[in-house]
């Protein structure tokens, strides 16, 4: 029996390190990686440094997105702002902060769960604290204060990565500990099932 638990554990453990750090489904996140595996890095000043905000593990088809990305702390220049294409912008003032955009089809999943849905370039000005947050579109499709993507026309809230839209779900220069994702909740799940 000990030996089906350890390894029942070990392959939870390798599936959701495949996943990215966050596991759970429709699920958005910052990410320095195009796998969803490092919300945390360093930079100097005027060091360039990429960033992806990525749905993790989409339940079902996605054509559209609306969610906002305010990023405080260092003072920054945002260099480039791309989103998937083909794409039709559907806000008023998107920009690099606030989206809500839809394209005529849905995007392709890659194998690995992570669909990338905004890529950023951006250089600090001085190397200090930069921290990402994901919350609801300006003028949200639902209530509920969360990102939402759309798919085959049905609206669906989504998750952040942090569990809360009040707290980080990425950093650069971050003082203290790195916002991580609920993957350790999710370990704490699976553990409580064999007691």
């Amino acid at each position: 029996m000990r030996i089906l638990m350890a390894l029942l554990i070990a392959g939870t453990l390798a599936s959701t390190a495949s996943a990215g750090l966050d596991p759970d489904s429709d699920s958005f996140g910052v990410y320095f990686d195009t796998e969803g595996n490092t919300n945390c890095t360093t930079a100097g000043a005027f060091q360039t440094v990429t960033a992806y905000l990525i749905l993790m593990n989409p339940s079902a088809p996605v054509n559209g997105f609306e969610c906002t990305v305010p990023m405080t702390g260092a003072a920054r220049v945002i260099l480039s702002v791309d989103h998937c294409s083909p794409h039709i912008d559907c806000d008023d003032c998107a920009g690099p902060y606030s989206f809500a955009l839809g394209c005529p089809s849905s995007y392709p999943v890659p194998p690995n769960g992570a669909l990338i849905l905004v890529t950023w370039t951006l250089m600090l000005q001085a190397p200090t604290e930069l921290l990402f947050h994901i919350g609801p579109a300006l003028v949200p499709s639902l209530p509920g204060g969360l990102p939402v993507v759309t798919g085959d026309g049905v609206l669906r809230q989504c998750r952040v990565a942090s569990g809360d839209v009040s707290l980080p779900v990425a950093g650069i220069n971050v003082v203290g500990s790195c916002p991580v994702s609920d993957e350790a909740g999710s370990f704490g799940t699976v553990k409580s099932l064999f007691r």
